[in-house]
């Protein structure tokens, strides 16, 4: 058997250009409480990083907030290094198939779903 040597070709390394998680809080600019399935009537945080070579100062970015295909809100995401994060008030947090779309402009650079249900008594 020959001796081969495999090479990865790095131009086809897809790096991660922005990620978000649903989460109960946000506590010392960090995400805690991330889950896929949270209690209605609870404040909900939107967490994203984005890498700051993907974007530039003129660049303005959102979280969409979503019930189904409601939009709740849009809210710009002012960036404090690589990470922003928004909320949504408890009032509106109602149950649901949610979603939450980071975007820049036109372009979707991340998504997360989630469901709101009715809290367990």
């Amino acid at each position: 058997m020959d001796d081969v040597t495999v090479r990865e070709d790095s131009t086809k390394v897809e790096l991660i250009e922005a990620q978000g998680v649903v989460c109960s809080y946000v506590v010392n600019g960090s995400p805690y409480g991330v889950d896929s399935s949270f209690d209605a009537n609870s404040k909900l945080y939107f967490y994203s990083t984005v890498a700051r070579s993907s974007i530039s100062e003129e660049d303005t970015l959102y979280h969409v907030w979503f019930n189904g295909l409601d939009t709740i809100q849009k809210v710009p995401c002012r960036l404090t290094g690589e990470s922003c994060f928004t909320f949504v008030d408890p009032k509106m947090a109602t149950e649901g198939e949610w979603s939450v779309d980071f975007v820049k402009g036109r372009k979707l650079l991340a998504t997360k779903q989630f469901k709101v249900v009715a809290p367990v008594r």
